[in-house]
């Protein structure tokens, strides 16, 4: 295997390599819990997926599972880019944590296209078989790639536009008089407007290289090479910047929550906290499976940094934990109540205010060390031995 390197390849080769290795800094960026990183990350990565590929094919360079991995799933990974786009947006201008069905409707365009392929690639072994619709798996893929092509920046521009949309329609945080929160505010305003434009700049030269390339059915490097270098430079930009924002932001936030609970006299704190039991215990606000702690904020009418600084300085626990406790203990009187025993634990739990059973479940065993099922059980055993002693 002969691989040819110049100053492209290598350009290409290191900008993927920073790519990976910001890519894995923001995964494994300890305490900094926030969602947007990770989409940031999974953006990343799918920029790396496709300047790795470039290099492959400019430089000669074959890995086997990746060729086979780019022949059975050609556009799967370039259809995240839209939804880590839009998601990353959305987490980084507010605060809210993004449920798990909300992220999975997101990545639909990527998970048909998956599947698309997956059945494509069934279809081609039983076509070795002798299983046949009266057309070979390649005229099926031969039509699947100008389609994809095309369907892949449609789907690009509508999470691109959304994105845009969403930053334009967001509605600003009341920071009142404290400066280091406006300071952020401008940081993620000023960061956000400039990574929008850069992308729409990009997808005007991504969208005229591919309708070129369909069009007048072009093909090789040289005309590829153009959009490859920027998004290479692209990559180096977004690496950097996108990891420095993020830190800065999180240090940001974390300083201005330690002065918010440090300022906070302890009779204002107790306040607040009873505000926020009262929210739970008597308005069970806590059965709301879309409650945020921007939205809890709104319905107390206390700045959602004011209730994040006091749970964590009053309770030591964040919003989720707090919440979470609530429904769990919801979830342990349902399961026990004889009326609802027709109904099934992933009921009980969404009915208790969670939205995922996976989050649920989580949950449940780091607060009780058991499963649900184990504690039903334990719950039996216990009265069948009280009954017997009787």
């Amino acid at each position: 295997m002969a691989i040819h390197f110049n100053l492209f390849n290598i350009i290409i080769l290191l900008g993927s390599l920073q790519g990976v290795i910001l890519s894995l800094m923001l995964l494994f960026s300890g305490k900094d819990k926030r969602q947007n990183k990770y989409f940031l990350a999974a953006f990343m990565l799918m920029l790396v997926y496709d300047s790795f590929g470039t290099f492959c094919w400019s430089s000669g360079f074959n890995l086997g599972w990746l060729a086979y991995f780019d022949a059975i799933f050609p556009y799967t990974v370039v259809f995240t880019a839209g939804p880590s786009l839009y998601l990353y947006i959305q987490t980084t201008i507010q605060q809210d944590k993004i449920a798990g069905r909300v992220i999975f409707k997101a990545y639909l365009p990527a998970l048909i296209d998956g599947a698309f392929r997956i059945c494509l690639l069934t279809y081609a072994l039983l076509y070795q078989r002798g299983f046949s619709f009266n057309i070979k798996p390649g005229q099926i893929d031969a039509l699947y790639q100008p389609i994809a092509e095309v369907l892949m920046v449609a789907v690009f521009w509508v999470y691109l536009i959304s994105a845009i949309r969403k930053f334009k329609n967001r509605k600003p945080e009341i920071l009142g008089n404290d400066a280091s929160a406006v300071t952020e505010q401008s940081l993620i305003s000023k960061w956000t407007r400039v990574l929008l434009t850069t992308m729409t700049l990009i997808a005007i030269v991504w969208t005229v290289t591919i309708f070129g390339s369909l069009l007048f059915n072009i093909e090789g490097i040289t005309y590829f090479s153009p959009i490859e270098i920027i998004l290479v430079i692209f990559t180096y930009w977004i690496g950097l910047k996108g990891y420095q924002h993020t830190r800065v932001v999180y240090i940001s936030d974390q300083k201005a929550n330690k002065t918010y609970a440090d300022a906070m006299p302890a009779e204002e704190a107790e306040t607040y906290i009873a505000l926020l039991k009262n929210s739970m215990e008597k308005d069970k606000l806590y059965l709301d499976p879309t409650l945020t702690v921007n939205k809890l904020s709104e319905k107390l009418d206390i700045n959602p940094r004011i209730i994040s600084a006091v749970l964590n300085r009053e309770l030591k626990k964040g919003f989720s934990e707090f919440v979470n406790e609530y429904r769990i203990n919801e979830v342990k009187v349902k399961m026990l109540q004889p009326e609802n025993s027709h109904i099934t634990i992933a009921g009980i739990a969404f009915e208790s205010g969670f939205n995922s059973v996976a989050t649920f479940q989580r949950t449940f065993k780091s607060a009780e060390n058991i499963t649900p099922k184990q504690f039903i059980s334990n719950y039996k055993t216990r009265k069948n031995n009280a009954q017997n002693m009787i």
